[in-house]
């Protein structure tokens, strides 16, 4: 399969050897990349499959910490790790792509519509850079002039950015874009993230 011929998120129906898989074109950053699913008790062989073709072709499997710190770095969160059922669509920032307007009765709809038609949450999940030895745990608490002002869901060491950046949940008041707040480490400043596309493409 050619996934520059198909659309992002297109989904195709496909055999890897003999397992049957999905495979879903999903390029975060405008990398060029895939999903691929398939029934549990046939993972480990997919895998070996997989990392044997990787590794012809010069590759080799990315660990966890460089993968979060891949995902931080194009501002995508994982469910569970950035939000969850704690959280409505807003407070996510989700609202713009998880979430309908127009269709039918769903569960939370009433809360989802009356947010939108009667103003902001009190906190926003917003990407974060931070200065200071270590990287920040999760639920490491920030505080803007000595108060508490939020915390961070999860963070990791970016080698593109030489810093520790990460996720957190912040009060309205200190969550607009190079808002700084403080972290026992040292700072957490509120940062847009991906940042420069091309130069992050250019370091890989």
């Amino acid at each position: 399969m050619d996934l520059n011929s198909i659309a992002e998120l297109q989904r195709h129906d496909v055999s890897i050897g003999a397992i049957a898989c999905t495979v879903i074109r999903r390029s975060p950053g405008k990398i060029l990349g895939a999903e691929i699913i398939a029934e549990r008790q046939h993972m480990e062989e997919l895998w070996h499959t997989l990392q044997e073709k990787v590794k012809a072709a010069g590759g080799g499997a990315v660990g966890y910490s460089a993968l979060s710190a891949l995902r931080l770095e194009q501002g995508i969160p994982w469910f569970s790790y950035d939000f969850g059922e704690k959280q409505i669509p807003h407070e996510a920032t989700l609202e713009k792509s998880h979430i309908s307007y127009t269709k039918g009765c769903y569960t939370g709809q009433e809360i989802v519509e009356r947010v939108r038609s009667r103003g902001q949450v009190n906190r926003r999940r917003v990407n974060l850079r931070f200065t200071g030895e270590g990287v920040p745990s999760s639920g490491e608490a920030l505080t803007a002039d000595g108060k508490e002002a939020g915390y961070v869901t999860r963070a990791a060491f970016s080698p593109m950015m030489s810093c520790a950046i990460g996720m957190g949940y912040v009060r309205k008041e200190s969550n607009e874009p190079g808002h700084e707040l403080a972290w026992q480490g040292g700072t957490a400043t509120v940062t847009d993230f991906p940042l420069d596309q091309p130069s992050i493409l250019a370091g890989r």
